[in-house]
């Protein structure tokens, strides 16, 4: 049972990780300092839209020991968040590996390139305060064991949906593919896995993906454009009830899962 609440605990804090994103601050301050992470996740639980958790837990847990792939979106403290949650699979015995995918150019402002993974991780290193040298250190020893793996591809940054990967960069797809599960962080990922489209809201996340399915897929995505797929039947209409502008400013989430076809 407490596996399972930390195993929630850590999806969602990686997924609210994601409203912070300078493409919505203006690159004003939005650090999060002295803050109860946990106790904001409860607090935002009535702004989670789809929540399939138990379904990425399900598939986790029956593997075990397997290979998780993420594919990131922020630098700063979203990173940080995708790090921790690496950090419990790893810790817990979940995965024996996970790989993080990030961008040779950002194609945002805050999008993770290989300088910010890097800088992040020195930076934890040298910390003064001792829990995150700890982990600053601990994390650059999964990297130099193979634990951990960084790697960034031309393809995230170039002008295609993801449906078109196994065509455009067959090498990345074929690399998904040996993954038990592919974790999508943030809304310009969950963009191009949707095509971008005016879908109806209550259009299922799987038939939205066009057959992209290298691995079983999750996506963690504060909704920060028009665009959402797989709600229920009202979702949108109550969301719009109570805030005009529910869709574009980080404030509502999903947790989105499609099995590997």
């Amino acid at each position: 049972m407490l596996i399972i609440m930390l195993s929630v605990a850590a999806v969602q804090v990686a997924l609210w990780g994601n409203k912070c994103d300078l493409s919505i601050s203006g690159g004003a301050s939005n650090s999060q300092p002295n803050v109860d992470v946990l106790g904001q996740v409860n607090l935002l639980q009535p702004y989670l839209l789809c929540d399939k958790t138990s379904r990425v837990w399900d598939l986790i847990s029956l593997k075990r020991r397997c290979c998780v792939d993420i594919v990131l979106d922020n630098a700063g403290f979203e990173l940080f968040t995708d790090l921790c949650l690496a950090e419990f699979l790893i810790s817990s015995g979940l995965a024996s590996r996970v790989r993080f995918y990030g961008k040779r150019i950002p194609w945002f402002v805050s999008d993770v390139t290989e300088s910010d993974w890097q800088w992040s991780l020195d930076q934890l290193a040298t910390s003064s305060t001792a829990e995150l040298h700890t982990l600053g250190q601990r994390w650059q020893q999964y990297l130099a064991d193979g634990v951990w793996q960084f790697s960034t591809h031309p393809f995230w940054t170039l002008p295609y949906d993801f449906a078109a990967m196994k065509s455009a960069a067959p090498d990345l797809h074929d690399e998904l593919s040996t993954a038990d599960i592919v974790i999508f962080k943030g809304d310009l990922n969950y963009r191009k896995l949707v095509d971008d489209r005016a879908w109806p809201t209550t259009t299922p996340f799987t038939f939205a993906l066009r057959g992209f399915s290298p691995a079983s897929l999750c996506c963690l995505r504060t909704l920060k454009c028009d665009m959402v797929v797989g709600l229920a039947e009202g979702q949108a209409e109550s969301a719009q009830a109570q805030h005009a502008d529910w869709m574009i400013t980080g404030s509502y989430g999903v947790i989105q899962f499609s099995a590997a076809a």
